[in-house]
């Protein structure tokens, strides 16, 4: 076998050893340098060796060259996460409910779709509004809605109520008034006597 196929060769193995080096060793570039030039010297020594007397041999390598080097970075890149100086390096990714802003806030609001309150101002499109003897910020449904109108909440967008002209039904309006009356402690029996 011909040296300068040995070194072509041994050059190709030894560059992309270096490449994935550089993955794991923080060297500003310089590894990534000395790759490049390994790799390049590789290809001088491969036309030496095949250039001239066989040209698909050396096409073979060329096009071996241009796939084992994005082989080698997705390689090393795979690897990093598995090994303790990458676990170390890396940071885990948040879990979504971390990086979900006001998450705590649309939960509770979202507890309060379907239910009936008042508008306390008017909305055109956004005031206030008191659902269940909460006051809360909301925005209407494309209606402008009048200060003192019964409003439905119908959906939370992006952490904000929004609520529509709406009714409660009688039942649930006759168990709201119940319910104030005896938390007020207005419905009593009289003794019987």
């Amino acid at each position: 076998m011909d040296s300068n196929a040995v070194f072509a060769v041994v050059l190709l193995i030894v560059g992309l050893s270096i490449l994935i080096a550089e993955i794991f060793i923080p060297s500003g570039g310089l590894l990534g340098l000395i790759t490049f030039l390994t790799l390049l010297v590789s290809i001088i020594f491969a036309y030496r060796a095949w250039g001239r007397s066989n040209p698909d041999l050396f096409a073979a390598f060329c096009l071996m060259l241009l796939l084992l080097v994005p082989t080698a970075i997705g390689t090393g890149f795979y690897m990093l996460p598995r090994t303790p100086f990458g676990k170390k390096v890396l940071l885990e990714a948040p879990e979504s409910e971390e990086v979900t802003p006001y998450l705590e806030e649309t939960r509770r609001l979202e507890k309060m779709v379907g239910r009936f309150g008042v508008a306390l101002t008017n909305l055109r499109p956004g005031g206030l509004v008191e659902v269940d003897g909460i006051r809360l910020h909301a925005v209407s449904d494309g209606l402008m809605v009048e200060s003192g109108e019964s409003v439905e909440v119908i959906r939370i967008r992006e952490s904000q109520m929004v609520v529509r002209p709406g009714k409660a039904p009688q039942s649930i309006t006759d168990k709201n008034v119940r319910s104030t009356e005896n938390s007020a402690g207005l419905d009593f029996e009289y003794p019987s006597g």
